[in-house]
């Protein structure tokens, strides 16, 4: 009976513990649209960083994603302003957005030479 009783806390415990996690995963799990869109703009910088780099490994030059057919193929690109520079030996991109609604412009860059989005104003 003793033994019995000890189980039941435990399992009483253990079904605590799991409310409680799965609560805390709820709530810091979800992130707002501006912290969504600014996750995106900053992945999709990365990867054009990525995609710069594989085109300079493979043809020993940057290109230019603004000479593209048709516009660009990046979805990230719509909701921002940006400039790119693309010389023999480097490129650079800025991209401006206000992802937040409230009036105030960000700016994000990435080059060739810091494959990690810097933040040159906050949003």
């Amino acid at each position: 009976m003793y033994l019995l009783l000890r189980l039941y806390r435990h399992i009483g415990t253990a079904l605590l513990v799991l409310a409680l996690l799965g609560m805390g995963a709820y709530k810091y799990s979800r992130i707002s649209y501006e912290q969504r869109r600014l996750l995106e703009l900053e992945v999709g910088l990365e990867q054009l960083y990525l995609i710069e780099q594989a085109h300079f490994e493979r043809h020993g030059r940057y290109f230019d994603p603004t000479e593209l057919d048709g516009g660009s193929p990046w979805r990230w690109l719509e909701c921002c302003r940006w400039e790119i520079g693309v010389e023999n030996n480097t490129f650079w991109a800025i991209a401006r957005a206000d992802l937040d609604g409230d009036g105030n412009e960000g700016a994000w860059r990435i080059d060739a030479q810091n494959p990690q989005v810097q933040l040159l104003k906050d949003d």
